[in-house]
């Protein structure tokens, strides 16, 4: 009996009829689960148990141009609600090929998990308003509502059972020649009926007509195609793919486009052609979209489609997992339906979860557990795979489906996530560097894009491809204020020839751009100051146009200029409320037994920040917001509560204090003259700051030797490599190179008797703890000296105890504080670190150190107003509408 409005199905409410066919009747409903619309198909008879199995296998097909199963009843199907028309021709050959090149894609999606489509026909093919190709009923067709064989040429389904052999399967028109005799069938009978909608769309007209099913049949079966009605360009495909003998057909449908013949002349298609096998074509949306007018077909389709609706709701964060802090991104799948992101276990190791949005529950992508804080990664362009950076600084992907970790490269730096084309390219960007692209098979990547020390660069993040696959977007990180943006870049373009000129000038990464369904222009997505605004692009002229518009506020941000949201090709954006986790820290103090003392100050966003040696001061940077590289230092009295007063007044960063041994200076860097460089000043205020140590590379403060001699600082590289140097207090010298090599060295601190300098290296992978002994030579120059490893697991160096017997240093996850005794004569030797302190939650900046080692002054997250969780839209465009 037919359902009617408001009537329940299960846990979902039927909203209206939108269609019948062969399987029964069609509705759209709502899950109010989620949120969001569904389309049910109600058969008129219980699902075998086989169905259902069949039908829960087919669930796990993950691909665009698929439409999702997303529930299956007793009786019923829970489908993704998919607006959009049928497919018609005749077309164009251009168009045509674009269309048959997302359903062969779709094919070979399917093909490849064993599962053959059996019923292929443009009464299954639909285009969606944001022209995206979605085949219908894949392995769905079973039991009619009508008796054992008894059909029409226009049945939708014919015949049925158990699929066993011996049984007719498809609709006669479009049904192998093996089906026809039913025979068993494999993936060969998709590729025939592949070749017969192709014929279709070119000639408008079906391949095979007949007055009865029978006709219809023995056509199939007798009559060889006539392919003079469709372009000489595709006929060698059509061949190939419509041979009667299954044995001469083509065997795989992911050799099927490479078939096409002198695509040069196609008009509207690029000189490359169709090979190799996943050289894409252009998409032109406006041609694909006036596809979308068919008529109704026997599944859930109008030919108006009704207008989408924008649709919000929230996700909790699992309660049994802790989020990063900073915040870690989270990204949505190209496809839309599920969004992955970070969390912590109570282990404390990092997790990468998956939680698909009609789902109730998060799961956890297992192997993975030493990835990064905060955790770059990102999704292939068919959502089946996860690329990410591991502990050991590799880029790695793994099935989210299941299967081996598979290691692709070693990254050369840190990384800001990345981008996976149908092409099987894979771009990834650095902290420290330049867009670097590999492939997605694996193998030494090559630097596409170069930081530009003139322009202050600290390096080049999150590049997206854009749709020609040829074009990407990525984040330009520069300390000159002005400079950082949005830039377009080419992967067949020398890091040299990459323009310089800013797509938009912005303080933030990343950017994404979304295709439009009624033009070619899309919509750039981008974040500034907690708001995620949308402006027109055209990906073909490189240009934006018009406003940008809001569409989400109150966005949290990251790390390194990021916003926290991601967004899908098809209309789906997620994000992270700014109220969801911590915008502010605050300064704690912590005893050598892990009890908290009390706080200091007023929560703010800060920076690195140093004690004077007697205890009584701290400087620390306070930043303007966690997006921008601007902010100044202040002094707090640690005597008073933390009574704080502003130290410098300057329009950029001043960062990375660090005291004098008498407490009567402060050395720190300032990007003020564009790279950070190094300024001192008076503690008393008396004088403005003065330059110390200018040069046109950034460099970075860390220690003053207690006997006032010597000053150890970093120097990032023109190839973007952190170098540790020395620089002499009495001007007799100049600098001094300690430690440089072809790996990141940063985080210098001198002993107590100037003899050790410990510091930090990513040589072995990751980022450890090491000590060296400091001797001049008689050139006046450090003498080469042994190395000795202090942490094993991941350590940021804090500091030196004040008798020398202890290194103090900060676990990777910025969770734990650890020590290790040492002894230095008559050699040096280190014992086994042992847990010092255990903090509530990850901190943003190094913990510093009483002298006596006795005190931990530390950043703690503070300021969460809600309950955390991430916020997803879908349609957000519909609001662009009105």
């Amino acid at each position: 009996m037919p359902l009617a409005v408001g009537d329940k199905l299960g846990p979902y409410e039927i909203l209206a009829p939108i269609g019948a066919g062969g399987m029964g009747e069609v509705y759209r409903a709502r899950d109010p689960r989620l949120g969001r619309d569904v389309a049910i198909k109600v058969a008129a008879e219980r699902f075998s148990e086989r169905f259902e199995r069949e039908a829960r296998a087919i669930a796990a097909l993950n691909h665009p141009n698929i439409c999702q199963i997303y529930d299956v009843g007793p009786n019923y199907l829970v489908m993704e609600l998919v607006e959009g028309g049928n497919l018609k021709g005749p077309l164009l050959l251009a168009n045509a090929l674009r269309i048959a090149e997302q359903i062969a894609e779709a094919l070979e999606a399917a093909h490849e998990k064993g599962i053959v489509h059996r019923d292929l026909k443009p009464a299954n093919i639909k285009i969606t308003p944001a022209g995206v190709v979605k085949i219908l009923d894949f392995g769905l067709a079973k039991q009619s509502a009508g008796r054992e064989g008894e059909v029409t040429e226009n049945s939708p389904t014919i015949s049925m059972g158990m699929t066993q052999a011996g049984v007719i399967l498809g609709t006669a028109a479009y049904m192998s020649p093996e089906q026809a005799r039913g025979e068993p069938v494999d993936k060969r009978a998709d590729i025939w009926a592949f070749g017969v909608v192709l014929y279709e769309m070119l000639a408008g007209q079906r391949m095979y007509e007949g007055k009865t099913v029978s006709d219809v049949l023995a056509a199939v079966l007798i009559k060889e195609p006539d392919l003079t009605k469709v372009p000489a360009q595709v006929r060698k495909l059509l061949r190939r793919c419509l041979e009667k003998d299954p044995k001469n057909r083509l065997r795989d449908i992911a050799d099927a486009m490479p078939l096409v013949e002198d695509v040069e002349q196609v008009q509207g298609l690029p000189a490359q052609g169709m090979a190799p096998r996943h050289a894409k074509l252009a998409w032109s949306v406006a041609a694909v979209v006036a596809l979308a007018l068919g008529a109704l077909g026997f599944v859930h389709f109008r030919e108006q489609p009704p207008v989408a609706e924008l649709t919000r709701f929230q996700i909790p964060f699992p309660a049994s997992e802790n989020l990063p802090t900073p915040l870690a991104p989270q990204e949505v799948s190209p496809d839309g339906r599920k969004l992955a992101f970070v969390a912590r276990g109570a282990d404390g190791k990092y997790q990468l979860l998956i939680r698909s949005l009609d789902s109730l529950e998060a799961r956890v992508l297992p192997g993975i557990e030493t990835v990064l804080a905060p955790a770059p990664f990102f999704w292939s362009y068919d959502s089946r795979f996860i690329a990410f950076w591991s502990a050991d600084r590799k880029l790695k992907k793994v099935d989210i489906s299941g299967g081996p970790v598979q290691t692709l490269c070693d990254a050369p730096s840190d990384v800001g996530s990345g981008s996976w084309s149908k092409d099987g390219v894979i771009l990834f960007g650095g902290i420290q560097g330049g867009v670097m692209r590999v492939s997605a098979a694996g193998g030494s990547p090559t630097a596409l894009t170069s930081v530009e020390p003139a322009r202050q660069e600290r390096g080049h993040v999150v590049p997206k491809f854009l749709p020609d696959g040829r074009h990407f977007l990525y984040f330009r990180v520069s300390n000159t204020p002005g400079s950082s943006g949005i830039y377009v870049g080419a992967i067949d373009a020398k890091p040299s020839q990459q323009s310089s000129k800013p797509l938009l000038v912005n303080d933030a990464a990343p950017g994404y751009y979304v295709p439009s369904g009624d033009s070619g222009t899309g919509r750039l997505l981008f974040y500034r100051e907690g708001t995620v605004l949308a402006q027109a692009f055209d990906p073909n002229k490189l240009e934006l146009s018009g406003d940008p518009v809001p569409i989400a506020e109150q966005v949290g941000n990251g790390p390194v200029n990021f916003g926290l949201f991601s967004a899908s090709t098809n209309g789906v954006l997620a994000y992270v409320s700014a109220n969801g986790g911590a915008a502010n820290s605050q300064l704690t103090w912590f005893d050598r037994q892990g009890k908290n003392l009390g706080t200091v100050g007023e929560p703010g966003i800060f920076g690195a920040l140093a004690l004077s040696r007697d205890g009584k001061q701290a400087a620390v940077s306070r930043l303007e917001s966690r997006s921008a590289f601007k902010g100044n230092l202040w002094l707090l009295d640690l005597t008073r509560g933390g009574a704080a007063t502003r130290f410098t007044f300057d329009a950029s960063l001043d960062s990375y204090p660090v005291w004098s041994p008498d407490g009567s200076r402060i050395i720190f860097g300032s990007s003020r003259d564009g790279p950070l460089n190094l300024y001192q000043k008076f503690t008393s205020g008396a004088k403005d700051e003065v330059p110390l140590l200018k040069s046109a590379e950034t460099k970075f403060p860390y220690s003053w030797s207690l006997d006032g001699r010597f000053l150890l600082y970093s120097v990032q590289t023109t190839k973007a490599k952190d170098d540790v140097w020395i620089l002499p207090m009495d001007g007799s010298q100049k600098p001094m190179l300690f430690q440089g090599t072809e790996f990141n060295e940063t985080d210098a601190h001198f002993s107590p008797d100037g003899r050790w300098i410990l510091y930090a290296s990513d040589e072995s992978g990751g980022n450890e703890a090491y000590v060296r002994e400091f001797s001049l030579g008689f050139d006046g120059k450090p003498e080469a000296t042994a190395k000795h490893q202090i942490s094993n697991g991941g350590g940021y160096p804090v500091s030196w105890s004040d008798d020398g017997k202890e290194l103090i240093y900060l676990s990777n996850d910025r969770r734990t504080i650890l020590s290790a005794e040492v002894v230095t004569k008559p050699a040096f030797q280190v014992a086994p670190a042992k847990m010092l302190i255990q903090l509530p939650a990850a901190v943003d900046t190094v913990p510093a150190v009483t002298a006596d080692g006795k005190r931990f002054l530390v950043t703690l997250p503070v300021g969460q107003s809600g309950p955390q969780q991430f916020t997803v839209v879908q349609n957000w465009q519909v609001e662009l509408k009105k």
